[in-house]
């Protein structure tokens, strides 16, 4: 077994380690029988108990569904077994937020605030104190916890927050003062994950605090009325010389920012899990639809465009799973964090949700549009995944600048060797090759069946390579700021990554159970690896284009006018 490393990493470097990668990884079958009964329970619970509309309707999680959930165990997925929670990790959670968002983005959103980062800085960072007082009843469900971030002035850039913690020595704590916004649970949570800024003490800098309500000082807005996700209690946290002691300090004064940024890397994964769900759920009903209406005498899902979008629905779907479920996987197996492929899960499957919503609202017409249905509460609830912990569009920096790092290494080695005047014979001895390139070939464990989709993704692979090292020796440091180039790398990096999965897990199932019984995943899989590896030589194509400067020119025209300047009548 060679030593691990991060797919990404790998795949920017045009390299597949098959025995890391393949076969496809399995869940633990302990693991696995309880993650099965957990979502059966839940789904169980759901069919007597959810009505997703009404949710949406009285813009409330009422208080003895959340209860309802915490008897089932659910607000304690991930805490660890000795503070009485299930201690699942990354596939479990992963799992039982996939179907919880298939029933009801609202309810998933509250878990995901409660567990997936408003309790997550505690689990990580928490000393045994905090640990023992907290975790046991969030794992109960009589602490709902909520994360506390964003601000009025700061949102992807966290580091311009003002709240600020500052310590009175004659009291001996931190008076906490400032505002926060958009804070899921905002209105009924009794434990915060809180950030602000340190002043005053024998160290300054960014910190993590753990904040309860009704200390004094602390009040929170009414929920938000918002577009989707409409249960949620998304409110304002109001911070006034609230006192904060020091044993409710999380982790080093600091490292508070380093903690925020750790605890959203893991609570994007299982946003991209969500997403699955939300796209099963979403195109069930779609194709339930379109067996049954008929147009010109025929069902609507003979029709050619309609074929189409289911194609490119499932497809997407068997994508993303494959893709979040490797990365969970592997986290699991090597108990570890993959931060950059989470990330890219997180964005790859919000998109693709996005893009199914609208196929499926397309397929069905009209009444996608009406409120007695639930297709257009599918849209409104599924458009925040592209906003919230972290945007993909930070995501795509900072997932892709994180990854390039170890091929910008490989460059320097490539320019370091031609400037000492090593030949062909003295570059491939330095660097296994003539030119400092991985040779990118068809993993060896594709089956003969999918060699068309295995060339499809060794030739994307090798372009992808190429092409990242002619834009590191092009730009060198100065790749920080390229911001049209670093878009075009991600997207074609996660296309690359979702391939690898892609084709991992088919070429497993065909391995353990034949062709005939895998067609299902053989057919998903070659309409994915026909569009995706096309979509990466796309990107890659415009890595150069005139249109980045017509963007920037525009954009300057906008800023100067301030309204749209090209005035016909």
């Amino acid at each position: 077994m060679s030593e691990f490393v991060a797919p990404t990493r790998n795949l920017f470097l045009g390299k597949v380690d098959e025995d890391l990668y393949y076969p496809y990884p399995q869940q633990d079958p302990d693991d696995k029988e309880i993650a099965d009964m957990t979502v059966a329970a839940f789904r169980e619970w759901a069919a007597d108990n959810l009505d997703a509309d009404e949710v949406d309707r009285n813009h409330e999680i009422p208080e003895s569904m959340r209860q309802q959930l915490g008897e089932l165990g659910l607000l304690g997925a991930t805490v660890p077994e000795e503070y009485g929670g299930a201690g699942f990790g990354a596939t479990s959670y992963c799992r039982t937020v996939e179907e919880i968002t298939r029933a009801d983005g609202s309810l998933a959103v509250f878990l995901g605030a409660h567990l997936s980062i408003g309790a997550k800085p505690i689990m990580l960072h928490g000393n045994e104190d905090q640990k023992s007082r907290y975790l046991p009843d969030v794992a109960s469900g009589e602490s709902i916890c909520s994360f506390a971030l964003t601000e009025p002035g700061s949102g992807s850039d966290a580091q311009s927050m003002l709240t600020v913690a500052t310590w009175d020595e004659g009291e001996g704590v931190y008076r906490l003062n400032g505002n926060k916004i958009w804070i899921t649970n905002g209105a009924y949570a009794k434990v915060f994950s809180v950030f602000a800024k340190a002043k005053g003490g024998p160290k300054e800098g960014a910190v993590a605090l753990i904040v309860e309500r009704g200390q004094e000082g602390f009040t929170n807005g009414p929920p938000e009325n918002k577009l989707g996700i409409r249960g949620t209690a998304t409110t304002e946290l109001a911070f006034q010389d609230v006192r904060v002691k020091p044993e409710n300090v999380i982790g080093e004064i600091g490292d508070g920012f380093n903690i925020a940024l750790e605890t959203l890397d893991t609570g994007r994964l299982s946003l991209g899990a969500g997403s699955i769900g939300g796209s099963k759920g979403i195109l069930q009903l779609a194709i339930e639809h379109a067996r049954e209406r008929k147009q010109f005498k025929k069902p609507i899902l003979d029709f050619g465009m309609v074929r189409e979008k289911f194609g490119r629905m499932s497809s997407l779907i068997y994508a993303s799973e494959s893709m979040v479920y490797m990365t969970s996987l592997l986290m699991d197996t090597h108990q570890l964090e993959l931060p950059v492929e989470a990330g890219y899960c997180k964005v790859f499957g919000s998109e693709a949700l996005w893009s199914n919503v609208n196929d499926a609202v397309q397929v069905v017409g009209g009444i996608g549009y009406m409120k007695e249905y639930p297709y257009e509460r599918f849209l409104r609830d599924s458009r925040i995944n592209l906003i919230f912990e972290g945007t993909n569009e930070i995501l795509r920096l900072a997932c892709t600048l994180e990854a390039l790092k170890v091929p910008a290494r490989r460059v320097s080695e490539i320019i370091k060797a031609e400037k000492e005047g090593l030949g062909a014979e003295g570059m491939k001895a330095l660097l296994g090759s003539e030119d400092g390139l991985q040779a990118v070939e068809v993993p060896s464990f594709v089956p003969e069946l999918l060699a068309v989709e295995g060339q499809l993704f060794a030739g994307a692979l090798r372009a992808f390579e190429e092409k990242t090292v002619e834009v590191l020796r092009k730009y060198r440091r100065r790749i920080l700021s390229k911001q049209y180039t670093l878009r075009r790398l991600a997207d074609a990096m996660m296309q690359n990554y979702a391939m690898m999965a892609t084709l991992s897990r088919v070429s497993s199932k065909v391995a353990a159970v034949g062709p005939e019984r895998a067609a299902n995943e053989i057919l998903l899989s070659r309409r994915f690896i026909e569009e995706s590896a096309r979509r990466v030589h796309q990107e890659l194509d415009t890595i150069d284009t005139p249109r980045d400067g017509f963007d920037d020119q525009i954009a300057e025209l906008l800023r100067e006018e301030g309204r749209f300047p090209a005035r016909l009548f």
